[in-house]
């Protein structure tokens, strides 16, 4: 790291136009047409363990080569640090240079192997330093972007101090401008949706708000289609779905069906009939198809009118169904009333019997139908799993929080293959439980099965996958300690989550050889074994600290110890949590061997949390108990995006999710409660996730749900057979804080015993609220002379008495400082010497103090004197002093 040093300004030139960014760039650059990549996030130094950082976003709209791309800082010198192994950067894409190994930083900040980070950066940076991103040899005509910045400086350059803390830019006006004061410090849940890396830090790499993004049209679906005759709203209807946050304006869009006619025009409707030309944010259209529908088996395409001369041009959506699918056919009549998305916008057509043009499809797609004749969505293959119908099904009790709406789209669709999760000892598929994604990769989700195996799922076209690397292409068995004994080793595993040390934590509420007797406990398993069966290498066995589950009752075992959450002291202690087991704030050091968190396991049977403090030689210690409030629970994790535990409930509480936080008292209770996605079906919904927050996107992440039953909306239902479901949630949930106040420290202050005096008067100085402990320094101005030091005591007062010096008459300021810096003043006249002198009227300190010592001394002095002996009166003032 650098000396602080001052920088000079870089020359700005006119603005160069961007799309519709505008970025003022250094007269050199504007030689040749620039590519359009841009500095937008920098930290100089970690906070505490992290690292420092660059990130470079194509801003354009087309793909730029490094090749012969380099970095430097105040040098200016291309070829210093080269870009070229991080290949080409699409459209919007981001990358990173940093000081640490790109390993290390992905893990650091969570983020995937797909986001480009160039570790070992030999040209660190300092508190005042410059950035330069070259694109060629020549120091001028290659410049690309530069940033001079120093925090103490002024003017442009004076920009935010990037400690634990990154800079972005506050507007697209400071892309490309060379302008410091333009950036702003990163704050968690920001118009960049920052977040707090593992060390702490507060930044986004990977991803920039300015990045260019979809056009809006892309947001615009065929979401129903019907070819009924009867105007139901309209003959031949189909419906359009912009899943966008913006309106889409649909004149001149053309439509045909799957003929090879001329697509042409058509009238669009909102729900009421208003005729529109606009797709509204989250809203549906309706139409009548502009060459009818055939009830035997047709088709839709949308285009844009940006082919030649307004003709049909890009293909916005299209659709297929076969006989009877889309409506009545005489041929293969089976009831169906249109063809619509399960979920909206995203999911698959299916058959239903209801139409719900102009709004979502979601009570329609409660009752799809199996096609007799077959095609699209009927007559499929006889499933290889053994869906199970949810049981019990309930709402919340009185005790919960009343529950609000998602905060997110109301649409789900299912995230996996069907009947994706069969293994060896549980071919029914079934039993899909807890959901956590891996920290260090947010393109890595896992997930528990109650039949003893864990799986680690990656992402292939949209849906989630096993993955094929290191032995996991069909899951791994896993076992208590001691065997791979199939028969009699056999966890009823519930939930997951991931360690601070990379390992599964994985929870158990029996063994399934035994399934009568409760066996609540946490074991460790190593998720970078190559081994197909996966011993536990460590187990913390609970099951003494729940004798309300009585051995010898299958359903008692069968209510213990569902999901898991690893929460981190820093969590923790920030917010000011208190340990419910010594009644004062949590201190980690009083559990030596637990490392750096605790472990909240989530009991069925009470919908409580139980904290607890996992000791390394397998000891343990509850810390506190949480209360839900939903009477059970099936999940819980910890969301470092939002700072809270969240808690999920299934079918039993009608599917709701409670969000918790730290108060005032130090405890940890419920804040919020949310209702599910109204596409979610109610079902034995047992595991929850939430992507991390560098995934964030359009102001939205992902959110994912584990069907235990694999049931979905009923036999032959398109979702029957699939354990996953995605939707979104809003990335800034505005929760607001949490956690223990901290009261505020008083200022320290000074009061004198004397107001005035002359040179060689005694003055006492009184001092509060300085830090116990710290040293003092006095100094008598305004020509400045040391008069000592002292030392505050426990309590943060201190006193020192000095002679007046040999000063001028007139005001004087006694100070008092620090480490150099001065923390308080009191107010001082030095009379003239041969004058009365010798005021105990008390000075006022800086904060307005009042020691109260005039009275005493001023009757001391009418006591001794008459008017007329002034000298008499100077000596008895300064006996005076001295006997205080």
């Amino acid at each position: 790291m650098r000396l602080l040093r001052t920088r000079a300004v870089g020359a700005l030139a006119a603005t160069a136009t961007a799309g519709t960014l505008a970025f003022a760039l250094p007269t050199a650059a504007q030689a040749a047409a620039a590519p359009d990549v841009r500095i937008t996030e920098w930290m100089y130094s970690p906070a505490s363990t992290g690292a420092e950082f660059i990130e470079f976003t194509n801003l354009g709209t087309t793909s730029v080569s490094l090749a012969g791309w380099s970095f430097d800082d105040d040098s200016r010198t291309p070829g210093t640090v080269a870009l070229d192994s991080l290949g080409t950067l699409a459209p919007g894409e981001s990358a990173i240079v940093t000081d640490t190994t790109a390993a290390a930083f992905r893990t650091e900040w969570s983020l995937g192997a797909d986001v480009k980070v160039l570790g070992g950066n030999p040209a660190g940076l300092g508190r005042a330093d410059e950035i330069n991103l070259f694109d060629g040899t020549d120091p001028v005509a290659n410049l690309v972007d530069r940033l001079t910045y120093n925090d103490a400086g002024t003017g442009t350059v004076k920009g935010p101090r990037t400690q634990g803390f990154s800079g972005v830019p506050t507007t697209a006006a400071a892309l490309g401008a060379d302008d410091a004061s333009q950036w702003q410090l990163s704050v968690v849940g920001d118009a960049e949706a920052s977040w707090a890396s593992a060390s702490g830090d507060i930044g986004s790499p990977g991803a920039s708000r300015f990045a260019p993004g979809a056009p809006d049209w892309t947001h615009v679906h065929i979401n129903e289609v019907s070819s009924d005759n009867t105007a139901t709203p309209v003959t031949d209807a189909i419906e359009l779905l912009n899943s966008g946050a913006a309106d889409v304006d649909i004149s001149g869009w053309l439509q045909v069906d799957s003929s090879a006619a001329t697509p042409a025009p058509f009238a669009a409707k909102l729900a009421d009939g208003t005729a529109t030309t606009v797709v509204p944010a989250h809203g549906y259209v309706y139409f009548g198809s502009t060459k009818g529908l055939g009830s035997g088996g047709d088709g839709v395409r949308l285009y844009l009118p940006d082919g030649a001369g307004g003709t049909a041009g890009t293909l916005v959506d299209s659709v297929d169904y076969t006989a009877g699918e889309a409506g009545t056919d005489e041929t293969n009549g089976f009831g169906a009333g249109a063809y619509a998305r399960c979920p909206d916008g995203t999911g698959a057509f299916a058959s239903v019997a209801a139409k719900s043009f102009g709004a979502s499809n979601a009570t329609a797609c409660q009752n799809v139908l199996t096609n007799p004749g077959g095609g699209g969505n009927g007559g499929g293959p006889t499933l290889t799993c053994q869906p199970e119908a949810p049981s019990g099904t309930g709402t919340l009790p009185a005790s919960a929080l009343t529950p609000t709406a998602w905060p997110g789209s109301g649409s789900v669709v299912v995230a996996d293959q069907q009947c994706a999760w069969e293994t060896t000892t549980g071919p029914e598929g079934r039993d899909v439980s807890g959901l956590v994604f891996d920290p260090a990769d947010p393109n890595v989700l896992y997930s528990v099965k109650n039949k003893s195996w864990v799986f680690r799922m990656v992402k292939q076209g949209g849906l989630w996958v096993a993955d094929t690397a290191n032995g996991w292409s069909a899951g791994k068995q896993i076992f208590f300690p001691g065997s791979t004994d199939t028969a009699t080793n056999q966890p009823d595993s519930e939930g997951l989550t991931v360690g601070p040390d990379g390992a599964l934590y994985v929870t158990t509420e029996r063994n399934n050889a035994a399934n009568t007797i409760p066996l609540n406990s946490i074991l460790r398993i190593d998720p970078a074994s190559s081994a197909t069966q996966l011993v536990a290498t460590d187990q913390w066995d609970l099951t003494a600290e729940f004798p309300e589950l009585h051995a010898g009752s299958k359903t008692e075992a069968n209510l213990g110890f569902e999901g898991v959450a690893f929460v981190p002291d820093s969590y923790l202690t920030a917010n000011g949590f208190v340990d419910q087991s010594t009644g004062k704030t949590y201190r980690p050091a009083d559990y030596p061997q637990h490392g750096s968190g605790l472990f909240f396991a989530a009991l069925e049977n009470d919908g409580k949390l139980y904290a607890y403090a996992l000791n390394s030689d397998h000891s343990f210690h509850r810390v506190a108990v949480v209360d839900t409030g939903m009477g059970h629970v099936m999940d819980v994790q910890f969301d470092a995006a939002t700072q809270r535990i969240w808690a999920l409930c299934d079918n039993t509480c009608g599917v709701a999710s409670t969000v918790l936080k730290v108060d005032g008292t130090g405890a940890i209770v419920p804040q919020v409660v949310y209702a599910k996605p109204a596409g979610l079906p109610v079902d034995n919904l047992e595991g929850f996730a939430l992507a991390p927050a560098s995934t964030c996107s359009g102001g939205t992440r992902e959110a994912l749900w584990s069907d235990d039953g694999v049931y979905g909306t009923g036999p032959g239902s398109a979702t029957e057979g699939h354990a996953l479901y995605t939707g979104r949630i809003a990335c800034d949930l505005a929760l607001g804080g949490q956690g223990v106040s901290t009261p505020s420290t008083p200022a320290a202050a000074l009061a004198l015993s004397l107001g005035s005096g002359i040179a060689g008067d005694r003055v006492t100085i009184r001092g509060d609220h300085f830090a116990p402990g710290t040293q003092v320094s006095f100094e008598f101005h305004s020509a400045p002379v040391a008069l000592g030091t002292a030392t505050a005591a426990p309590d943060g007062t201190l006193t020192f008495t000095f002679a007046v010096p040999a000063v001028a008459p007139g005001q004087h300021t006694v100070t008092a400082s620090v480490g150099g810096t001065v923390v308080a003043s009191a107010a001082f006249t030095v009379a003239a010497s041969g004058t009365a002198a010798g005021d105990p009227a008390t000075a006022l300190a800086s904060t307005g103090t009042d020691m109260g010592a005039a009275p005493p001394l001023l009757a001391l002095a009418l006591l001794v004197g008459g008017a007329g002996l002034v000298a008499a009166r100077r000596r008895k003032a300064a006996v005076g002093q001295r006997g205080r």
